[in-house]
């Protein structure tokens, strides 16, 4: 039975790797195809557990060590698919390929012991108690790390697109925090199985491997384009998003006295006359254009105004919208989500969210307390 659940558990990961290299939605392309390169070692791994127990492990352990080598490429290649989710227009450089180190000294050691069927993966570190620490046993390890650097990415980025979006529920890339979440619980798995070999978790541990893969493959075909922008925009972003704050916060040379209060005053009539914000899809870029500056000016101009960001000053500004259309006559032709939408926001969990961090209650709470005064 166990042997079923791993093969399956193979068979799944290589398909979803496919499907991931050929996005059919050509969302995300580079970092998709990263996220495959990790689906399809995990897969390899999945394979080689099966391998190992049959004629072919006993008959070529070298081959088993190849694949489970592979395993090395795991958490640099989950690392540089995070970061590509949340800079499209990364480049590589040559501090990336540091992360591919370890699988260099794997490629190194197997070329030495090959003679010797490359037991060095099965050699022994240190003791921990009575359990030995194998070469192997690095390997979980090495995944825990790139684990919590990749969940630390996307904390940063969940911040950063604040600057840039009044609308963040759709390309927050919350598919991609319920993948890790997914993967910490095969690590807990893996690392019982290296060091604890808790009976009852080994006895599950197929079938978890097996579910885990389907929960992959759900959150990850979820996922959507995080920066619809062009090409220019997308770089600008990508610069702005990676200035130190305190270069977006405190060069007040940005703008001269004279820029700032033309500048104000168009970004006022903007939002007044024009009512801009009452764009669903407005972004940082999209402002930036129609005051004619950069990027880094807007969100300049915008943080010395109103000592916040673009997503508070947009969303305070739908809120007050919303409140404003609470109150009236149009309340009972619209129901909450015909309110979101005139009000700018593009969802109802955005403006629910919204609206009770600046108005302090519900959207619906609201209402009832407009009746009763």
């Amino acid at each position: 039975m166990n042997a079923f659940f791993m093969c399956f558990s193979a068979g799944a990961s290589f398909l979803l790797s496919f499907l991931l290299f050929f996005h059919p939605l050509r969302e995300n392309l580079t970092a998709n195809k990263w996220l495959a390169l990790f689906v399809s070692i995990m897969g390899s791994a999945f394979l080689g557990i099966y391998l190992n127990h049959t004629e072919i492990g006993e008959s070529h352990p070298g081959f088993i060590q190849w694949i489970n080598g592979l395993q090395f490429i795991l958490p640099p290649s989950l690392f540089l698919s995070t970061q590509f989710f949340i800079n499209p227009v990364k480049v590589l450089s040559k501090k990336d390929w540091i992360h591919f180190v370890p699988f260099l000294i794997f490629l190194f050691l197997q070329v030495v012991f090959a003679g010797d069927h490359a037991i060095f993966m099965k050699a022994k570190l240190f003791e921990i108690g009575n359990t030995s620490f194998l070469f192997r046993d690095i390997l979980p390890f090495q995944l825990l790390l790139y684990l919590c650097l990749s969940y630390l990415l996307l904390l940063r980025h969940k911040k950063n697109l604040r600057k840039i979006t009044a609308s963040i529920q759709e390309i927050d890339l919350n598919w991609l925090s319920n993948f890790l979440l997914i993967l910490t619980v095969i690590l807990i798995f893996w690392i019982n199985d290296t060091l604890f070999g808790i009976p009852f978790l080994i006895g599950v541990m197929p079938i978890i491997y097996t579910a885990s893969i389907f929960f992959l493959a759900y959150f990850s075909i979820r996922q959507r384009t995080v920066f619809a922008f062009n090409k220019k925009d997308l770089k600008d972003i990508s610069t702005f998003l990676e200035s130190p704050a305190k270069d977006q916060l405190q060069k007040t040379e940005r703008l001269n006295d004279q820029q700032f209060a033309l500048l104000s005053a168009k970004l006022n009539e903007l939002m007044t006359k024009e009512r801009l914000f009452l764009d669903n899809n407005l972004s940082l870029p999209m402002l930036a254009d129609q005051l004619e500056i950069s990027i880094h000016d807007t969100s300049y101009l915008i943080n010395r105004l109103t000592e916040g960001n673009f997503y508070h000053f947009i969303n305070r500004l739908r809120v007050e919208e919303a409140r404003q259309l609470l109150s009236s006559n149009r309340v009972e032709e619209l129901n909450m989500l015909g309110i979101a939408f005139a009000s700018g926001f593009n969802s109802k969990t955005t403006f629910n969210t919204a609206f009770k961090k600046y108005a302090g209650i519900s959207p619906s709470a609201y209402v009832k307390q407009q009746r009763t005064t």
